[in-house]
């Protein structure tokens, strides 16, 4: 139990994958399925070569128009047989059922005895095994006949006649199949034929019924004789039947025995007779590859979609299995063409694209749980990252102060502080760190670590700076900091700042309502030159005077026709009192926020 444990959840699922494959391999659910893709190939392949000594003689239309009866008297069948018989015909095969006696049995039944290569059929009712028959021959036709078979069809689930029962057990006797027994007799011997499970034949039509065998008309037949014996011109030429293998059947349109086959949805049972024939002499057959192959099949077919679908990315898997695909279609019909191999096709497809779209899911699902643990992750960063900013200052001395920070991401690449350096000074550090998410985050935590020791040092802000400079000098490689720090002497009403690349700093002066954007000396920022000096700049905070301070995720805000919340919309929203968040978010209704957020209030009461 604990190796079962061991086992990777991967691997469990392709385990579980060859489980179904295999029993939908034996099962044959999805047999209809593949049937389509078998009459798929035989459309593609190109004609079979149909032998030259086989003859369709086919009661058509003409014939019963022109005879005007049906069921043909048996005369006209004995008139037949002499005809064939005087030119030659090698062999005779009737696909007609004379079951019934009839008034001219005895001449046609001398007629067979003449010829001697008349095969009739009979019809059995089920298959492998029956006890009834449906039409047998009639004895007195029967004795004279070369050679008798069953004529039974096996029709698939579709309707269409793919395949024929070789044999067919009556009462403890073996019967063959009509074309079966013929074909043996013109070997010589019995051949050994491919067949499926079940014991029947796969059909190999050699093409679509006008356009396989060479066809002649019953009626034409014996008017081309009687045209010859009055000395008139015969329409056809009777020396081609000589050493030729004759199927008579009928064929005309509206009859019970025109069925649907893979190439044609109406096609004479007449032409499957000489279709088995042509295959066995010509040995020319197609060889169902069973089902333990076609699991093989299957089972290699999902195991390399699965390694395609784990080894690259939704995009390059799709495109990996449509080629599997292909190549294995082209594989599959190329059997089928060049060696009569009928392996399973549909249901190899179907697999690619279920392993594609399960193998997707997984990926999906899988990708959702890491979102899940990385963003636990990430909130336990946002916490630790809330935890580098300070408190929730609101006043010191007089000076009213608001301070907000909103990420980009789950962290932040800007950072704050605000803190008292005695009972008079009150220092405020504000910087932005280039990128955004976790590396600046973490470029951020130790930027304002060692400010907060080099601010308790150094009693300038350009001081400051320098140390901090050196300090991150190197360290994060094409990285580096804007930040702004400033001292508020609360009794000198004075205010010290020194920037590193960052600006600006906003006055709302209180006597005249004007916005004032402080020259500073904005030298290099941090990180980039390891030898900078930074420089102070000094201005006085009179009483209700107003300090902004801020990152370029203020200023560079967008909305969602691309306009930005630049520095004159600032500059006019604090002009006319009004709270320049509130501002902010009305602008960027709606519009994804590109960079992280830091503005920061100080209002001078006293």
């Amino acid at each position: 139990m604990k190796f079962l444990k061991k086992i990777p959840i991967k691997l469990w699922i392709v385990i579980l994958g060859c489980i179904i494959i295999s029993i939908l391999s034996f099962a044959k659910p999805l047999d209809n399925y593949e049937l389509i893709s078998y009459d798929l190939r035989f459309k593609i392949r190109p004609p079979l070569r149909a032998s030259q000594d086989i003859l369709i003689i086919e009661i058509s239309d003409d014939t019963l128009k022109n005879l005007n009866a049906w069921p043909l008297p048996r005369d006209f069948h004995a008139s037949m047989l002499d005809v064939l018989k005087e030119y030659g015909a090698k062999m005779v095969i009737f696909d007609v059922l004379f079951s019934e006696p009839t008034l001219y049995d005895d001449a046609f039944s001398n007629a067979i005895k003449n010829a001697n290569n008349v095969y009739l059929p009979f019809a059995c009712k089920g298959f492998p095994e029956t006890d009834t028959m449906i039409a047998d021959i009639c004895e007195g036709l029967k004795k004279n006949a070369a050679g008798t078979g069953h004529i039974n069809v096996s029709v698939d689930s579709d309707g269409k006649s793919r395949r024929i029962p070789l044999f067919i057990k009556y009462k403890d006797t073996l019967l063959p199949h009509l074309a079966f027994k013929a074909a043996s007799d013109w070997l010589g011997y019995e051949p050994s034929l491919p067949v499926l499970p079940d014991g029947s034949f796969l059909v190999n039509y050699p093409d679509r019924w006008g356009r396989s065998f060479r066809h002649f008309s019953y009626f034409e037949i014996l008017k081309s004789y009687i045209d010859k014996e009055r000395g008139e011109l015969p329409q056809i030429d009777l020396s081609i039947i000589r050493d030729k293998i004759c199927f008579i059947g009928l064929t005309a349109a509206g009859t019970s025995d025109l069925k649907p086959m893979p190439l044609e949805n109406v096609y004479p049972m007449l032409g499957l007779q000489a279709s088995v024939f042509n295959s066995i002499i010509n040995k020319e057959f197609i060889r169902d590859a069973g089902a333990f192959l076609n699991t093989l099949i299957n089972l290699l077919i999902f195991i390399l979609s699965i390694i395609i679908c784990l080894r690259f990315h939704a995009i390059k898997a799709l495109a990996g299995n449509i080629i599997l695909g292909s190549v294995y279609f082209i594989i599959a019909t190329a059997l089928f063409i060049f060696l009569g191999l009928w392996i399973n096709l549909f249901l190899p497809i179907l697999i690619i694209g279920i392993a594609y779209i399960s193998a997707t899911v997984y990926k999906f699902l899988a990708e959702i749980k890491k979102r899940e643990l990385l963003e636990k992750e990430l909130d336990i960063a946002r916490e630790i990252q809330k935890s580098f900013l300070p408190g929730d200052i609101k006043e010191f001395h007089g000076i009213e102060i608001s301070a907000f920070l909103q990420p980009a991401k789950f962290v932040a690449g800007d950072l704050y502080d605000i803190f008292a350096l005695d009972d008079k000074r009150l220092g405020v550090f504000i910087g932005d760190v280039s990128g955004k998410g976790v590396p600046a985050s973490l470029i951020m935590a130790q930027t304002i670590s060692v400010f907060r020791l080099f601010s308790r040092q150094h009693p300038a802000c350009c001081e400051v700076l320098q140390k901090l400079n050196k300090e991150l000098y190197g360290r994060f490689a094409g990285r580096f900091v804007t930040c702004l720090y400033m001292i508020i002497d609360v009794e000198e009403k004075k205010v010290r700042v020194s920037s590193a690349g960052h600006s600006p700093v906003l006055i709302c002066k209180n006597n005249s309502k004007s916005i004032l954007d402080i020259d500073l000396a904005a030298d290099m920022p941090l990180g980039i030159m390891e030898d900078v000096e930074y420089k102070d700049v000094v201005f006085d905070l009179e009483k209700g005077d107003k300090l902004i301070v801020f990152t370029d995720g203020v200023t560079e805000a967008r909305n969602i026709r691309g306009q930005e919340f630049d520095l004159e919309i600032v500059k006019d929203i604090v002009s006319k009192g009004r709270d320049i968040k509130d501002e902010l978010f009305k602008f960027c209704h709606r519009a994804p926020q590109h960079d992280d957020i830091t503005l920061i209030t100080l209002k001078n009461s006293l």
